[in-house]
């Protein structure tokens, strides 16, 4: 009968061991899941926002009347996106707390049909977008316009 006791007490704890490592495996394995995800999305608007920069430093260089297209992907859980003056700028919502990532261009731009496309009543959905980036002539006061096809 005492055998009998010391093998449930031996199994039982080793039952008790494993769920131990299981849980912990399971804990890292979601904490290095949403850390990943994560550093996906900064990546992902960081590539977007150079991406729309080098584009409209391109239109502003070669000038009136150059026109280009190119798709660009902005991720999820953008909170806010501006394409204005100099700066084009991406808000991200990370968990309690944002990030923005933005750059800043030679030329002066207006995107404000843009970021209406993208992030119509403040709601920006994530996607592929052909964007039309365009040299305004010198009667604007912005060199280069962006907009979505």
């Amino acid at each position: 009968m005492k055998n009998r006791a010391q093998v449930s007490l031996e199994y039982m704890t080793m039952l008790g061991l494993s769920l131990v490592i299981f849980a912990g495996v399971l804990y890292i394995a979601t904490t290095l899941t949403s850390t990943s995800r994560t550093q996906i999305d900064v990546d992902t608007a960081y590539k977007a926002v150079q991406g729309i920069k080098e584009l409209a430093d391109f239109i502003y260089v070669h000038g009136h009347p150059s026109k280009i297209q190119s798709t660009i992907h902005i991720p999820g859980n953008v909170e806010d996106l501006s394409i204005e003056g100099r700066v084009v700028r991406i808000r991200l919502s990370i968990g309690e707390s944002f990030t923005d990532v933005y750059a800043v261009t030679k030329a002066n731009m207006t995107g404000s049909s843009a970021v209406n496309e993208i992030c119509p009543a403040g709601i920006c959905t994530e996607g592929y977008y052909l964007m039309i980036f365009e040299s305004l002539n010198q009667s604007t006061p912005y060199d280069v316009n962006i907009t979505v096809a």
